[in-house]
């Protein structure tokens, strides 16, 4: 916020009549006279412009502007700051949201080198950690040749004359290549996870994300509120059925969320009560969802064909050899104004 000082001139330094140069403080609706602080369009006595919950002098130091009342920088922090996931301080300026979590950019670095990522670069996260694409890069040695007869990674007996599948930098037996959750025999096209297959259903039964409002699984961007998580067009108001925009505050019970404003609200407001752990609760000591709230995108993990292998009684040849390692998501850190 930008602050002025400036002289005011006193009636009988004017050309003017003094009613005309007369300039009131906003705080008191007092004259102001000598020097005087101009904030936008608004003037103050210096002894007026202070923090409106500690009082603190605000004229030699910065300040923030909230709901039209100015408040010290540690006052605003305490009731509105956001802390940074990585090193637990208020972030301020720019910040990087990545994955519900916000982060001074400086602090948003690789799991595995921990230098920070460039604006805009891809961010690979492997369901646990977020890794650059230096350290995403194959580390292990290359594959060696598959011999003739080799042991199945799921039952662990010979593959020995007859067909083999290579999936998951190992071997399988057709029948041994099944789902790790239900124990389906897959044909043709499987999601990895830790090193393990698993159909479609099961994947994201066991790791997919769930919208609140409709259940179905999400792909694709997502609105992340607390705990919750939404298709940003299924995030509405359920007193005016509108979409919430990003970053816009919200009032959260149960999986219901509305706007802290619906028009629609203020009649009821006052006898609205909320029922919690059986203590009544009004409608005005609801918590509010932090406003930084973030919407991010959750890329369906790709199904990965793999190639079937004729053995012979010598070796069996690759050809094609597909190699899926992990299905991890993308995303890219958007950094944004405070």
């Amino acid at each position: 916020m930008v602050m002025v000082k400036e002289k005011v001139a006193h009636p009988q330094e004017a050309h003017r009549p003094p009613e005309k140069l007369a300039i009131q403080c906003f705080k008191c609706g007092e004259p102001c006279k000598g020097e005087v602080l101009r904030v936008q369009s608004k003037h103050f006595h210096i002894k007026c412009f202070t923090c409106k919950v500690c009082g603190c002098d605000l004229a030699q130091g910065g300040f923030f502007m909230k709901n039209g009342e100015y408040l010290c920088t540690l006052d605003y922090q305490r009731l509105h700051g956001t802390r940074c996931h990585g090193c637990g301080n208020f972030v301020e300026g720019e910040v990087v949201t990545a994955l519900g979590k916000t982060y001074h950019p400086t602090c948003f670095v690789c799991t595995i080198c921990k230098r920070p990522f460039p604006a805009g670069d891809r961010v690979t996260f492997n369901g646990k950690d977020c890794l650059c694409q230096r350290c995403i890069q194959p580390m292990s040695p290359p594959p060696k040749a598959i011999s003739a007869s080799s042991n199945c990674a799921g039952c662990g007996r010979d593959i020995k004359n007859g067909q083999a599948l290579l999936a998951l930098d190992r071997q399988w037996h057709l029948g041994c290549f099944k789902c790790k959750a239900c124990g389906k025999v897959l044909s043709g096209e499987y999601i990895s996870k830790d090193s393990a297959p698993y159909c479609e259903r099961d994947y994201q039964i066991h790791f997919g994300v769930q919208c609140e409002a409709c259940h179905q699984y999400i792909t694709g961007r997502v609105l992340e509120a607390g705990d919750k998580h939404y298709h940003p067009s299924c995030a509405r108001c359920s007193r005016c059925n509108q979409m919430f925009t990003e970053g816009e505050e919200m009032y959260l019970q149960g999986s219901t969320v509305w706007h802290p404003d619906c028009k629609s609200n203020i009649k009821v407001e006052e006898k609205y009560r909320a029922k919690v752990d059986n203590e009544i609760i009004d409608y005005k000591d609801l918590a509010a969802i932090p406003r930084v709230k973030a919407i991010y995108d959750i890329e369906r993990p790709d199904m990965i064909s793999y190639e079937s292998l004729q053995s012979t009684s010598s070796t069996l040849e690759r050809q094609g050899r597909h190699s899926p390692g992990e299905s991890p998501r993308t995303l890219s850190p958007t950094p944004s104004a405070e």
